[in-house]
């Protein structure tokens, strides 16, 4: 790798050697220290080699001593982009300070970043760094750096660590939170459901229940409720007991409370098809690396045109950021481009409702809930039109379905 580097920046030539003693001036120039590689044998008696541009000299001596000829097709290297870059001097120039500035720049931290928090907003965060001595434009050496996450702590009491990273032009705030456990609400209230359900269980811990095992309910029925009335007195021989009535007990409020598990059904849709057409990428891809600045590119490395006749392309375009409210107009823009070719498969029924069916299956899983258990699937084809077939799916699940519901008393 650094052999390669090396011939890149002294400069080297593409040639195409051809003669009865080509074996003979490969063998003498490497004995002679020559750095030779990329050999390709195009023919009998003919090669296409690279050499560094400080050979050329030496194996045209050998080249006559062996009675074969060589003719360059190509020259690389950075010799030779200096050499076409002074035929643009304010591009030269231009690409100079481009690149002292970027030197320059990377001295200082451009980027604030904040990671770890969840409660806490993260502008205010960067608000109080920012008055500890860290924003953007802050000069990454020389900032405290244990003084700063100290006064965070301080200024934030719900903080509990604070540590910063810089890497690069990137300062990382990185944040851990105290943990708050909230106070319990014991606010009278029901427990209703929060969906519909077929009802499997009931455990009541606080409150009384109003549905049994085997009931159907239905979004926002009550399941327990937080009013407890006074039970009535006894009736004696079909009359009421014939003694001096005591006061009426209260009616008590409570917050409800208890497990109410039922079953639950999530429908999902999905689709195959029978014929697929589209483009998909060979695995052959290209980058070309580029400067852009007062309304010109220039390319640094890659092909000029594009390598393929079918492409999608990506492009990674990284701008300076501003300074002082001065943007310059410099962006190193990363073009990738990906071979593609077309293609048709033919699917056939059954893989095009197997893959229908994964799809409406996956679709109605992705709506249950994390805590809920999976009972069964089910599922239906709907509908095939043309090129289409169309699944439903029912994934039946056991789960928790109430909520407390504040009474209005």
């Amino acid at each position: 790798m650094l052999t390669r580097l090396w011939s890149f920046i002294i400069g080297y030539v593409s040639l195409v050697v051809e003669g009865k003693g080509l074996e003979k001036l490969i063998n003498m120039s490497v004995n002679r220290g020559l750095y030779i590689w990329d050999v390709k044998w195009l023919d009998s008696g003919k090669a296409f080699v690279k050499v560094r541009l400080s050979g050329i000299k030496a194996l045209r001596h050998i080249a006559k001593r062996t009675g074969t000829r060589f003719k360059i097709m190509g020259r690389a290297g950075l010799p030779f982009s200096v050499a076409r870059m002074r035929k643009r001097k304010m591009l030269l120039a231009g690409a100079i300070m481009c690149f002292f500035l970027i030197y320059a720049m990377s001295s200082f931290i451009w980027f604030v970043e904040v990671k770890g928090n969840k409660e806490i907003p993260a502008e205010k965060i960067m608000t109080i760094a920012q008055d500890a001595g860290l924003a953007m434009g802050t000069l990454k050496f020389g900032f405290d750096k244990d003084g700063i996450e100290k006064y965070i702590r301080n200024e934030i009491p719900e903080v509990a660590w604070v540590g910063i990273k810089v890497t690069g032009t990137k300062a990382l705030i990185e944040i851990a939170e105290k943990v708050i456990i909230p106070p319990i609400d014991n606010s009278p209230a029901n427990l209703v459901a929060e969906k519909p359900g077929l009802i499997q269980e009931i455990m009541v811990l606080n409150g009384k229940p109003v549905v049994n095992e085997g009931d159907m309910v239905k979004q926002g029925d009550v399941l327990i409720t937080g009013i407890i009335r006074p039970e009535l007195k006894p009736i004696e021989n079909g009359e009421l007991a014939e003694e001096t009535p005591a006061p009426p007990e209260p009616i008590q409020y409570v917050r409800a409370r208890g497990i109410v598990r039922a079953k639950t059904w999530y429908d999902g849709y999905g689709e195959g098809r029978l014929i697929d057409v589209g483009t998909k990428r060979t695995g052959c891809e290209a980058q070309v690396l580029s400067l852009r600045m007062f309304g010109k590119e220039l390319i640094l490395k890659g092909p000029k045109t594009p390598p393929f006749q079918e492409y999608v392309t990506n492009a990674d375009v990284k701008k300076l950021p501003e300074w002082r409210n001065i943007r310059l107009p410099v962006e190193i823009v990363t073009t990738s481009y990906y071979e593609v070719v077309k293609y048709r498969d033919i699917i056939g029924i059954s893989e095009a409702k197997s893959q229908a069916v994964r799809e409406a299956v996956a679709n109605a899983r992705s709506k249950v809930p994390a805590d809920a258990k999976l009972v069964r699937e089910m599922f239906e084809e709907i509908q095939t039109r043309g090129n289409i077939i169309r699944v439903k799916a029912i994934v039946e699940a056991l789960e928790d379905i109430g909520k407390a519901e504040s009474l209005d008393k």
